[in-house]
């Protein structure tokens, strides 16, 4: 008796998927239903890894020919696919670093890492560079955060509104204060070990 073989799906059918999954996302987004938003984001993430072939396990869509075949894959991915799927990827890990910070207890560290998955496969993102700091702002990593700040200015340059400009001012300030107050208990704590007294079995051995 034949088995039943699973009908094969196409990129295009993937991306059509994700497109689906991600536009599902938005609404939940939109509606503040972020857990069932992430849940979408994912799932959308989860179709645009599988372009190319199932042997590269989608890794066509994200590294050159080059090195595809030092990897001993041959599957050819068009660069419009492959452009479509960098932008479709990089919006879902951005969505979902704005879901993660509307979350009551926010993973500041997995809002860092899907900041940075977005900057490398777009440079011009400013809302990626802006919740990348919100994120290192949090994990206390101040100057990095400033940094990151920087960069979303800097990528705006003249397009950049108002609202935004006030938000990065803002955290801006907070960094700089959060930067003073952090060198401030490392010399407090340098102060300290330098200024501690001598115990009597310490005084006693020295002499």
């Amino acid at each position: 008796m034949a088995v039943n073989q699973p009908t094969p799906v196409s990129d295009s059918e993937k991306i059509e998927l994700a497109k689906k999954f991600k536009a599902e996302g938005n609404e939940c987004h939109k509606n503040k239903d972020y857990k069932r938003a992430m849940g979408k984001y994912h799932r959308a993430l989860l179709q645009l890894k599988a372009i190319g072939n199932a042997k590269s396990a989608g890794l066509g869509a994200f590294l050159s020919e080059k090195s595809m075949e030092d990897l001993g894959y041959s599957q050819h991915i068009p660069d419009s696919v492959r452009v479509e799927v960098t932008k479709l990827t990089g919006d879902c890990y951005n969505n979902l670093a704005a879901c993660l910070l509307q979350q009551p207890d926010p993973n500041y560290t997995r809002i860092v890492e899907y900041c940075n998955n977005v900057v490398e496969m777009n440079p011009e993102n400013v809302k990626a560079f802006y919740r990348r700091g919100l994120g290192l702002y949090h994990l206390e990593k101040y100057e990095e955060a400033l940094e990151s700040f920087d960069q979303a200015e800097s990528v705006a340059a003249n397009k950049m509104d108002k609202g935004l400009k006030a938000k990065l001012n803002e955290q801006v300030k907070l960094c700089k204060e959060g930067l003073r107050k952090q060198n401030q208990q490392l010399r407090d704590a340098y102060k300290g070990m330098f200024n501690k007294k001598p115990s009597a079995n310490e005084t006693e051995e020295k002499g």
